[in-house]
C-alpha cells in the first residue's frame, strides 16, 4: 500500500481496520520511517478471528431458527452463505497481506519516493490529499448509511414475520458482525484503488514532463512550483532490491529541466534527463509488480465478491419482486446492487488509468525519436522506446486474470447466466 504524505489519511483509517498494521514516524531529518507495529499486529490478527467466528455464528443461528430471515429456501442458504464467505475470504486475504506485507509496502514507496522527487515540479499534493481524504471519506459514508438503512428495513421485515414470540429480531441482530466487515472491504478497496491511481498519476505526470520538455507542448504559462517532498525511510530492507542510487541526479534535475533545455542544452544533459525517465518508467512497473503480486489474491476475492454479491442481489430482488413486492426491501437490493457495482468500478478503473497512462509514454517517446537528431540523444531515446516495448503495467489477480475494463464484460454475461441458473433452482426446489 502507498504510504505517503498526501495518503497519511487513508493508511491511519486502513490501521484502524486492521489493514496496515504498521507505524510510520518522522525522524529529525522530517523522513518517514515505516515500521511493524507488535501491538496492531496483534489487534488486526484478534479482530479477524473474531468477526470471522461471530459472522458465521449468526449465520448459523438464522439458518438454526424457527423462523429463518434469509434462509428461508434450500437455495436461499446456499445463496446467502456463499455471499457472506466470499466477503469473510475477502478480508482475511486483506487482513493477511497487511501482515505479512511489510517489506512490499517499504520497496513501494521506497521507489515512489525517488519518483516523486524526479517529477516533483508536476506534484501536487495538496490536490492528492484531498482527493485521498474525499476517497476514503464518501466511501465509508456511503456504506455506513446503506448497512444502516438496510438493517432497519430487514428489522420491519423481522417484526412483521414474528409468529409465536419467536423474536425473530434477534436473527438480524447476529448479522450485524457479517455488515461490520463490509466496513473493512471498503477500506481494502480504497486502499488498493489510491495505491492504483496513485501509479497512474505518476505515469500521467511524467508523460507531461517528457512531453513540455521535449516536444514543447502544454508548457505551463508559470514555472511550476516546486514542492517538499519528505522521503521514506524504509526499516530492515533488502538494498539488493532498490534502484541504484540516484540522490546527486534528483536533486539537480528540476533545474536541469528548466534552465538547461531551455537554453538549448548540451545533448549529453538531454540524453540524462531521458534516461531518468527511463529508469522512473521502469521502477513505476515494478510498483505495478509489487502491487499486483503482494495484493494479488486480496483483488481475487474482491472481484469474486463483486461478481458473487451481483448475482446474489439480484437474484433476491428478483423473487421479492415475484412475490411479496416489499417496495423497501426492493429499493434497497436496487441501491446495493449499484453499490456493488461502484465497487467492482473502483477496482477497474484506476488499474486502467494507469496501464493506459504506461501506454501513452510510448507514443510521446516515439514523437520525441522523429525531432531528435544528436547521436548521444537519440541513443538515449531508442534505448527507452526498446524498454518500453516490453514494459508491462497491466494489474493482474495473482496472475489469473487482467484487471482492465475487458473484466466487466466477462462479469456482466457471467452475472446473467449465473442469475437464470439460480432463478431455475427456485422454480424447482420452491
Amino acid at each position: 500500500m502507498e504510504i505517503s504524505e498526501s495518503s497519511i489519511g487513508i493508511f491511519y483509517v486502513s490501521k484502524l481496520m486492521s489493514l496496515a498494521p504498521y507505524r510510520v514516524l518522522r525522524n529529525a531529518n522530517a523522513q518517514l520511517e515505516i515500521r511493524r507495529s507488535w501491538t496492531f499486529t496483534i489487534y488486526s490478527a484478534s479482530l479477524c478471528v473474531i468477526l470471522v467466528f461471530l459472522t458465521y455464528r449468526g449465520l448459523l443461528f438464522d439458518a438454526n431458527s424457527k423462523i429463518p430471515i434469509r434462509m428461508h429456501s434450500a437455495t436461499a442458504k446456499v445463496v446467502t452463505a456463499l455471499d457472506v464467505s466470499v466477503v469473510v475470504l475477502a478480508i482475511v486475504s486483506g487482513i493477511y497481506c497487511g501482515l505479512f506485507g511489510l517489506k512490499a509496502t517499504q520497496e513501494l514507496n521506497a521507489r515512489l519516493c525517488i519518483i516523486d522527487n524526479t517529477l516533483s515540479a508536476y506534484n501536487n499534493f495538496k490536490r492528492d490529499r484531498w482527493r485521498s481524504l474525499g476517497m476514503i471519506s464518501v466511501s465509508l459514508l456511503t456504506i455506513a448509511s446503506l448497512i444502516g438503512l438496510d438493517v432497519w428495513i430487514w428489522m420491519r421485515i423481522a417484526r412483521d414475520m414474528n409468529q409465536d414470540d419467536a423474536n425473530t429480531e434477534i436473527n438480524v441482530q447476529w448479522y450485524i458482525p457479517f455488515y461490520s466487515l463490509y466496513f473493512i472491504l471498503t477500506g481494502l478497496q480504497v486502499n488498493f484503488a489510491n495505491t492504483a491511481y496513485g501509479l497512474g498519476r505518476r505515469y500521467g505526470r511524467l508523460n507531461l514532463m517528457l512531453t513540455s520538455s521535449f516536444l514543447g507542448d502544454n508548457k505551463p504559462s508559470k514555472p511550476p512550483k516546486l514542492l517538499k517532498v519528505s522521503t521514506v525511510k524504509t526499516m530492515n530492507f533488502n538494498p539488493m532490491m532498490m534502484p541504484p542510487p540516484v540522490t546527486s541526479l534528483h536533486s539537480s534535475l528540476t533545474k536541469l529541466n528548466q534552465e538547461s533545455l531551455a537554453s538549448n542544452s548540451p545533448a549529453k544533459n538531454q540524453g540524462l534527463l531521458i534516461k531518468t525517465m527511463a529508469d522512473n518508467h521502469e521502477s513505476l512497473g515494478k510498483c505495478v509488480v509489487l502491487v499486483s503480486s503482494s495484493y494479488g489474491i486480496a483483488v481475487l476475492f474482491i472481484l469474486v465478491s463483486c461478481l458473487l454479491h451481483l448475482v446474489a442481489t439480484a437474484y433476491f430482488l428478483f423473487l421479492e419482486m415475484l412475490s411479496n413486492r416489499n417496495n423497501g426491501y426492493l429499493w434497497v437490493q436496487v441501491i446495493w446492487i449499484l453499490f456493488h457495482a461502484f465497487r467492482l468500478l473502483m477496482v477497474v478503473e484506476p488499474c486502467h488509468i494507469a496501464a493506459r497512462e504506461s501506454k501513452q509514454t510510448i507514443k510521446i517517446v516515439c514523437q520525441i525519436e522523429r525531432k531528435v537528431h544528436e547521436p548521444i540523444l537519440a541513443e538515449a531515446v531508442k534505448k527507452f522506446w526498446q524498454h518500453l516495448l516490453v514494459a508491462d503495467a497491466d494489474f493482474s489477480a495473482s496472475g489469473l486474470c487482467r484487471v482492465d475494463r475487458t473484466i466487466l464484460t466477462s462479469f456482466a454475461s457471467a452475472i446473467a447466466t449465473y442469475l437464470v441458473i439460480l432463478i431455475q433452482f427456485q422454480k424447482t426446489n420452491g
